[in-house]
């Protein structure tokens, strides 16, 4: 499983999000960059940089990942895709267009180094993670452009039967935990943001929040993912039963304008 984090921040990546990988988010990639503008007259930009193959067989099995640090991002065992997804924060590849089968490929790792100076250290270790992670996008392809269109989409809402996410207590830790190839989630005292993210993934469409839920919740959910079939050998539900039954949500087939990533042009990275 690859994963994403800050000091010892982490997210997952595993190679079967990348067929459907519905697996890091696209508006936020533009609104990043206008902000990283307004903060600083002059935008901050790495001062050191390193794209390099890496050898299957020399990654431990679930080690690679994306890392944020004080002063830069790191990325190790990790495929081209995942990076980009990561960069343009789209955890939905239905709205990447144009990336080539290579970097999909999880034979073909990647290790990328990207650090800024230490004068700008203290103001790159402010930035928001969609910032830091936006400053990746040069790294990765020559020729990129947005628009916008209309796809399958799905709607998360409120079931007739109400909500059934639970208020966190005061003192809990926000953490929010899953297990893609499992069906296993378990949120704690944190919103719903990237459970769209892990929707998307699992059905293969984007996610639209219009539950109008903004707070933070403590839940739990489990499901047999869409590589079975809708129930598994012990009876779990599909993500479309299980969210009505366990946590009172609904997924309703939609159309949405979205903007997705076209990548014009992106070429395997060589040793440097």
């Amino acid at each position: 499983m690859w994963t994403t984090a800050q000091s010892t921040e982490t997210a997952a990546f595993s190679p079967s999000m990348l067929p459907r990988c519905a697996a890091v988010l696209i508006c936020a990639g533009i609104a990043a960059s206008c902000a990283l503008q307004a903060q600083s007259a002059k935008p901050l930009q790495w001062d050191i940089t390193s794209v390099k193959p890496i050898s299957p067989e020399s990654c431990p099995a679930n080690s690679g990942g994306v890392g944020y640090l004080p002063d830069g991002i790191t990325a190790s065992c990790v495929p081209i895709a995942f990076v980009v997804q990561v960069a343009y924060h789209l955890m939905d590849q239905t709205r990447i267009l144009g990336l080539p089968e290579w970097t999909k490929d999880p034979q073909r790792l990647y290790s990328i180094q990207a650090r800024v100076s230490s004068e700008d250290a203290s103001a790159f270790n402010q930035l928001s993670r969609p910032e830091k992670s936006s400053m990746l996008q040069p790294l990765l392809a020559e020729r990129y452009h947005m628009k916008a269109r209309e796809i399958p989409a799905y709607d998360l809402v409120v079931a007739k039967s109400g909500s059934k996410l639970k208020q966190p207590s005061a003192d809990e830790r926000a953490t929010s935990q899953f297990g893609a190839p499992n069906g296993n989630v378990k949120w704690v005292n944190a919103p719903l943001t990237n459970l769209t993210f892990l929707l998307g993934r699992e059905t293969g469409r984007p996610v639209v929040d219009k539950t109008n839920l903004t707070g933070k919740y403590d839940f739990t959910l489990e499901y047999a993912p869409a590589a079975r079939a809708a129930a598994d050998e012990i009876g779990k539900p599909s993500v479309f039963t299980a969210l009505e039954e366990q946590l009172g949500l609904k997924l309703v087939p939609s159309k949405e304008p979205v903007d997705v990533l076209v990548i014009d042009s992106i070429e395997p990275p060589t040793a440097n």
